[in-house]
């Protein structure tokens, strides 16, 4: 009996000990949680989400004059969730309704959730995924971790399929171009070949040069895919390379990998889409979408065609994807074309190569077209390391700009003027048929090399004295190139100016500029003497141009951004800094400035006004009644509603309504209307790299 109640007694004691020790462990737990929280910017509380970031921001909104201070969009910020952590998916403490998060990263979220029941599949959504349709923490769920189209739930960031790889390898820069060739062996990239290999030894230099200005030994190596779809379907343009084919789009490309390359980063590349279901993840056998991914892909580089073919392979996966892609984009896309729901009317229509509904940044054009769209660019050929010969300049001597032989069509009278002041006149057309070239009225005087090299182009260049534009092809890199090495360039201006509905080219482009020289980024930012723009119909003009250059020294002239430096610290910081995929600050918010612009004014010029440039990821920053106050607009709370305009953030003139963006994808820096006054981000910008803000670059 005794031993009995002895028993029972250290029974006692054992449980006893056993709970203390349980509420021990629980409490440690706690405390290495909320210790884990803390070094990770969070706080386990209950109410509004908080960050060591947003308050930083929140401390330099409030030093700076004009920028608004809710950062809700820009930091994921949700503030009607009432848990803050990472929590088992049937936690009990997650609300009982979850409200769409609103994120300008993820425009269609509103819509995805919302048509979501229109689109119920049985068995990827209920039978694979357990998707309660009543539940809308359960949807969104969904719609953020499986596919992507919304911001992940703060309490959830754990399952956020963007989340940076914490074992990621550091780039390396490479100098042996050999493994970037190995995969351009196909005959079709001949050219881009020979371009690759003539151009890399400027390549190494610049690399070693951005090394030693910026310190690029800490970047991350990124797994990039590189589509060239247009160049699938257009296979023309791979043919006609050696035959005066236009050149721009394959240069570009050749340069965006040489950068790459160099870089460190690993390339897949690629104009084949039987290839993409070997670089993307396709979807489950059973046409569902799957959890995880196994690609690893960090970007894909592509252009408009390629957009709808990767759509296409990856199925149910696309919007994984959709915040990778970087569109390789000539000519730029506008919000009201990008926008598949624009229901306002379009002067010239829509177009055949719009509706992506991508950010506008991830189209990156070749000239710094608009700020809507990053700027990429080509790199200009440095004359040092391709031309070994000493070449003697003749002032006597013109080269004119025209591959092609209709280009030279209806040019006779102002050829004649350019004979009269020069001698020789040279040319590399595309073919030397004599019944072709009389066909298109190219003079009989024209000394006519044909397609030749990079090599031997820099060589006609340095030998002469002024590079003569025809008024096509559009926006091409050869005038550059012929102003680097010296060449003056008449620049044909367009009277009226060209655009979607006087000129067929333009017609089905997704952009409403005005185009107003063969060469307007050549008119505008580089201008007399090195660039003279006429109208090539008027004698007048023409002649004065022609003195004008004669009386002038040849000197090779060259904006920065072109390049091979330029290029390379551009596209670097693009690959290293701008992310579509998470939350980052950069371009860097402590750059925003607003600006008012005038009556009728686009946001472009009111920010160049004030010697800025408009920064379209700083719109959802501005959008606000706040702004509306802090700006003195003259428009009361009653009056500011929301609305789908290219226009909004703005005010009507004509009865003070005042209105903001109420659809992200409709953001637009180059929009403007008659009576209508513009609220606009502006930033900083380096000297000839307007694509880079001041501080893009940490300095």
């Amino acid at each position: 009996m005794r031993f009995q109640r002895s028993l029972s007694k250290k029974r006692c004691f054992l449980l006893l000990a056993f709970f203390a020790a349980v509420t021990v462990l629980v409490q440690n737990a706690i405390v290495i949680l909320v210790s884990f929280c803390n070094n990770n910017f969070c706080y386990l509380r209950l109410g509004n989400f908080e960050s060591r970031h947003s308050r930083m921001i929140g401390k330099i909104l409030n030093k700076s004059p004009g920028v608004i201070e809710r950062l809700d969009s820009r930091l994921q910020v949700d503030s009607t969730v009432k848990t803050v952590g990472w929590l088992p998916e049937e936690d009990s403490e997650k609300p009982n309704k979850c409200e769409i998060p609103e994120d300008s990263r993820f425009p269609l979220c509103s819509f995805k959730v919302k048509s979501f029941p229109d689109s119920w599949n049985p068995k990827c959504h209920d039978g694979k995924h357990k998707v309660n349709l009543d539940d809308s923490c359960s949807v969104i769920q969904y719609l953020s971790e499986v596919e992507a189209w919304c911001p992940v739930l703060p309490w959830r960031q754990d399952m956020d399929p963007f989340k940076s790889s914490v074992n990621q390898s550091k780039a390396k820069i490479r100098t042996d171009v050999s493994g970037l060739l190995k995969q351009l062996t196909d005959d079709r990239y001949a050219w881009m070949r020979i371009r690759i290999t003539e151009t890399w030894p400027q390549w190494i230099e610049a690399v070693k040069e951005l090394a030693i200005r910026q310190g690029i030994s800490e970047r991350k190596k990124k797994k990039i895919a590189l589509y060239m779809g247009s160049l699938e379907f257009n296979f023309k343009i791979f043919m006609e390379a050696f035959n005066g084919g236009v050149l721009g789009e394959l240069s570009q490309w050749s340069d965006v990998m040489s950068v790459l390359y160099i870089l460190g980063h690993d390339l897949v590349i690629t104009s084949d889409k039987k290839d993409l279901p070997n670089i993307i993840t396709p979807p489950d056998s059973d046409g569902c979408a799957s959890r995880k991914l196994n690609d690893s892909l960090d970007l894909i580089f592509t252009d408009i065609i390629g957009v709808e073919k990767l759509r296409d392979a990856s199925g149910a996966h696309q919007s994984r994807y959709r915040c990778k892609i970087r569109v390789l984009d000539s000519f730029g896309s506008d919000a009201e074309f990008n926008f598949a729901f624009y229901k306002e009317n379009i002067p010239g229509g829509r177009s055949v190569w719009g509706n992506l509904n991508l950010l506008l940044p991830q189209f990156m054009t070749m000239y710094p077209h608009s700020p809507d769209n990053s700027f990429v660019g080509f790199a200009v050929p440095d004359k040092k390391h391709l031309v070994e010969t000493k070449v003697t300049r003749i002032g006597t001597k013109a080269l004119v700009y025209g591959k092609m032989p209709f280009f030279w069509e209806g040019k006779r009278h102002y050829l004649d003027i350019i004979k009269k002041y020069f001698p020789e006149v040279h040319a590399n057309i595309g073919t030397k048929n004599e019944s072709e070239l009389r066909k298109y009225e190219v003079p009989e005087y024209i000394i006519n090399h044909g397609i030749v090299n990079i090599t031997t182009l820099l060589s006609l260049f340095q030998s002469s004295k002024v590079f003569v534009g025809l008024g096509m092809p559009f926006e091409g890199p050869a005038a550059l190139e012929a102003l680097a090495n010296g060449c003056f360039f008449i620049n044909p201006k367009f009277i009226p100016a060209y655009d979607r509905l006087n000129h067929g080219f333009f017609t089905g482009k997704p952009m409403n500029r005005k185009i107003t020289s063969q060469n307007p980024y050549a008119e505008v930012f580089i201008g007399k003497p090195f660039v003279q723009t006429v109208d090539i119909n008027n004698q007048v003009e023409v002649e004065e141009a022609v003195r004008n250059i004669l009386q002038s020294k040849a000197t090779p002239h060259l904006p920065y951004e072109f390049t091979v430096l330029g290029m390379l610290e551009r596209l670097n910081a693009y690959v290293e800094y701008q992310d579509f995929c998470r939350p980052n600050d950069w371009p860097p918010v402590k750059e925003l400035k607003t600006a008012i612009s005038k009556d009728g004014q686009s946001c472009e010029f009111a920010c160049l006004d004030k010697g800025l440039v408009c920064e379209p990821t700083f719109f959802p920053l501005i959008n606000t009644r706040d702004t509306f106050k802090r700006a003195g607009m003259p428009c009361n709370a009653s009056t500011i509603e929301p609305r789908d305009s290219i226009l909004a953030p703005s005010m009507n003139t004509a009865d003070n309504t005042c209105m903001l963006q109420n659809e992200a994808l409709l953001f637009s820096c180059r929009a403007a209307k008659a009576g209508v006054v513009r609220i606009c981000p502006c930033r900083s910008y380096r000297k000839e790299q307007v694509a880079l803000c001041e501080s893009c670059l940490g300095s």
